[in-house]
């Protein structure tokens, strides 16, 4: 094994090969406004502070998702 190779290149922050072929870069048709809002918000945010902006989102979807589960039905 040589020590000569050149190191791997980083790729700058942005979009990643999964987010591109997935299309969730483009949040325009996939997420209603307030969502897609509330991600371009956490995305302009410094990398440390994103982790707790996600988990709120997460949580607010979560809590969406429970209320209108038509599974649960009227009581």
């Amino acid at each position: 094994m040589s020590t000569d190779e050149e190191p791997a290149t980083v790729e700058p922050p942005g979009k990643t090969d999964a987010a591109d072929a997935s299309g969730a870069g483009d949040l325009g048709d996939s997420a209603p406004d307030d969502t897609a809002a509330a991600l371009r918000d956490i995305e302009s945010r410094q990398l440390a502070e994103r982790a707790q902006g996600y988990q709120e989102l997460a949580d607010r979807l979560r809590a969406d998702l429970e209320h209108s589960d038509p599974s649960r039905g009227a009581s």
